[in-house]
């Protein structure tokens, strides 16, 4: 589903400022409210997983942003360089709602009980 992750040994302080700029700029464009092109987004948004340290098979949040920088990066693949954005956010909801984590969440609230312990359940994190 990813690129190889980074390993901890071989992070940088460099790589952990890099990975908290770039989502700032990134929901400024998702707002908006961007200053960089499309193409900054979505080279942006396809190392936005540099490093997310779970691996998306148990994690909600860690595979929402595999599932994000993915997206980004099939969209520098197929030369997708106009309205970015928008698109960029279509696929990626699309994708996330058919995912196990966003189901799960759905069918325990709609039943009434707590999705977090749906997922303690079965050793996720939401």
């Amino acid at each position: 589903m990813r690129k190889k992750r980074k390993p901890l040994e071989e992070r940088k302080p460099e790589d952990y400022k890099e990975a908290a700029d770039d989502p700032l700029e990134l929901a400024k464009v998702l707002a908006g409210q961007g200053g960089i092109s499309d193409q900054d987004f979505l080279e942006r948004m396809a190392r936005s997983d540099d490093l997310v340290d779970h691996d998306g098979e148990t994690c909600g949040m860690c595979h929402n942003l595999i599932l994000g920088a993915q997206v980004a990066r099939e969209m520098v693949e197929a030369g997708e360089y106009e309205d970015v954005a928008s698109k960029w956010v279509a696929e990626n909801k699309r994708r996330w709602e058919k995912s196990k984590f966003f189901k799960l969440w759905q069918k325990e609230q709609e039943a009434g009980r707590d999705p977090h312990k749906a997922f303690k359940d079965r050793g996720w994190e939401p």
